[in-house]
């Protein structure tokens, strides 16, 4: 039988059910994050308890990003590369240069009571999600 992740033949164990991975170390991960996402993507439990551990160790850790960044500066400069790398394909492909998690406006949308909408300032190296305000915008009629 061969391995699904490395590829390699294995005798399978015969104490384990369709056994699909050999032993090797990379291949029980690869098993365990696959089990891992087939859990997340099925089990909305699963999902939501996860969720609520991850938030828990950030609540508990919230300097960790910033440690983490002072401690490791070629981290930062590698992530600064890709995303630069990522801004220069933006630039060249139609979407817009600015990176935006949220929703643009549809121009001619304006609902009856109004409507919540994030202004983004517009600005060169500016990234969406972090200086963004959030308001309410009603239509008035004019005379």
């Amino acid at each position: 039988m061969n391995c699904l992740h490395c590829g390699r033949e294995f005798t399978p164990n015969p104490r384990v059910k369709n056994q699909k991975y050999c032993g090797a170390e990379v291949c029980r991960k690869a098993r365990r994050n696959r089990m891992q996402r087939l859990k997340l993507a099925e089990d909305p439990d699963y999902r939501e308890n996860q969720k609520r551990c991850q938030q828990n160790w950030q609540s508990k850790n919230p300097d960790y990003h910033s440690k983490y960044r002072a401690a490791h500066p070629e981290y930062v400069e590698r992530n600064r590369l890709q995303q630069a790398g990522r801004n220069a394909k933006r630039s060249r492909s139609r979407e817009s240069r600015l990176i935006a998690k949220m929703y643009s406006l549809n121009r001619g949308y304006y609902p009856r009571g109004g409507a919540v909408y994030r202004l983004i300032p517009q600005g060169a190296g500016l990234i969406a999600k972090m200086y963004s305000l959030t308001v309410r915008v009603v239509p008035v009629k004019d005379g």
